[in-house]
């Protein structure tokens, strides 16, 4: 257990570094463009992990294809949605909004679809943790770079993190039936590579910025997915669907702190306690694993 807390709480750092960094980004440019680099980029900087994925593994994900494209279509449509919304909420609200739908989402498909099942105590704990992510997000924000529209960046916001809770799954099947490092690059990149067709059909206004200087600056922005994505699959093989979603709820303390240190978006006493309880809940799920 406490590895598996250790991989969700590198991972949940990692894509916090990412949504900022993408987020910036994706207030500039197009959402479509962003989350295509984004996955095509992603395809280059986790590459070097192939090295340890066995023939076989190959193999096992070609005979899994149908399922990695429904994965890597809902994880693409995911994305842009959640760019979209980075327009209209802070980076806090955007986070808590997002990880509180996944990891609903993830409780309910890890219940219902693989029967998993979690004690009362961490069943509370989860709901400690997620609640005190959610109220982290309460509250007045600060931010130059954002016209705030809670009701259209929530429902967005929303609609993409059912998505992704769905791709989780699906992410979660490949890992277990190929590779899971294989899974999270097929992921990634998978997730670029189907933006491309309508990437294509868009006209760009690119600025003064080229094609090749915009795939770089997305590339570096994207590169703790890197880490993050390869920790976050690796999690799934050693704890359950359902709590992964709710261990989620800490990249909403991540996300808010950034938010605040780079952004000048509020935190406010309030804020620190809520984050306060969600690390003890954090703590809370370690012992009763061990």
């Amino acid at each position: 257990m406490l590895t598996f807390i250790a991989l969700c709480l590198v991972a949940r750092f990692s894509y916090s570094l990412n949504d900022i960094f993408i987020g910036r980004l994706a207030r500039r440019h197009g959402q479509v463009e962003v989350a295509a680099f984004r996955g095509l980029s992603l395809g280059v900087s986790m590459a070097p992990w192939l090295l340890l994925v066995p023939g076989e593994a190959w193999r096992a994900l070609g005979a899994h294809a149908g399922k990695l494209l429904v994965t890597v279509v809902l994880t693409g449509i995911a994305n842009i949605l959640q760019l979209r919304a980075v327009r209209f909420v802070t980076f806090g609200l955007r986070a808590a909004l997002m990880i509180c739908s996944m990891a609903i989402g993830s409780v309910l498909l890890g219940w219902g679809a693989l029967g998993e099942q979690l004690s009362l105590a961490q069943i509370g704990l989860c709901v400690v943790l997620v609640g005190s992510g959610a109220a982290v997000a309460l509250g007045s924000h600060a931010s130059s770079d954002v016209a705030i529209d809670v009701r259209r960046g929530a429902a967005l916001t929303v609609a993409a993190g059912t998505l992704m809770a769905c791709a989780i799954f699906g992410v979660r099947s490949l890992a277990l039936a190929t590779h899971p490092l294989l899974a999270a690059w097929a992921w990634e990149f998978g997730a670029g590579v189907v933006l491309l067709a309508p990437l294509l059909l868009q006209r760009q206004d690119a600025g003064d910025a080229s094609t090749l200087q915009r795939f770089a600056s997305v590339g570096a922005a994207a590169f703790p997915t890197a880490i993050a994505s390869g920790a976050s699959v690796l999690a799934l093989q050693f704890g359950e669907l359902g709590l992964w979603g709710a261990l989620g709820g800490t990249q909403i303390l991540f996300t808010a702190a950034l938010g605040a240190l780079w952004h000048g978006e509020r935190l406010g006493l309030w804020r620190w306690v809520c984050m306060s309880v969600a690390a003890a809940a954090v703590a809370g799920l370690a012992m009763l694993g061990r």
